[in-house]
């Protein structure tokens, strides 16, 4: 499906992706009061929300960040407990859905190139991962487990669009 919308789009399919497996490292089970396993704080919270924008595009839920800064203390405490419990039950497949829509950048519009793909999903699957994205960025960067090259959506570091 998703090759049909980019052949439709550009009128080519894309370049084939090759994965070598021995590029991955072995993943091993976390200790459950490890760092990236512990519960999700308010402070975690506070800061999340902080980083949300407002003024942007509706989630494919229909809900507003607005709604979301808007409540305040309302919402604070259900949200602390429903993240929580995503982390010991799991992240619920309805929160998973995105939709990437291919932005047109200028130049010649049958050219790939020419394309930005942006992705919407829901408002509070946004805010949750903002948590574990910085828990793990940290962990990370802590262990000097990044490789230099790695830059993409990292504060600081630019790629070439």
């Amino acid at each position: 499906m998703l090759l049909e919308g980019f052949h439709g789009l550009v009128g080519q399919s894309p370049p084939p992706i090759r994965l070598r497996t021995n590029h991955f490292a072995k993943m091993t089970e976390l200790p459950p009061n490890h760092t990236l396993n512990t519960n999700i704080t308010l402070a975690e919270l506070f800061q999340a929300l902080e980083k949300l924008q407002r003024n942007n595009a509706s989630g494919l839920d229909g809900m507003k960040v607005e709604f979301i800064l808007d409540a305040g203390e309302l919402l604070h405490m259900p949200l602390l407990t429903t993240f929580n419990c995503f982390l010991e039950e799991g992240f619920p497949k309805a929160l998973s859905t995105r939709v990437v829509y291919a932005f047109f950048k200028g130049g010649n519009a049958s050219k790939f190139d020419n394309y930005k793909g942006i992705m919407v999903g829901p408002i509070l699957a946004k805010l949750f991962v903002m948590i574990p994205d910085k828990r793990l960025n940290k962990w990370v960067k802590q262990h000097g487990l990044r490789n230099k090259g790695q830059v993409g959506f990292r504060k600081d570091y630019y790629t070439i669009d």
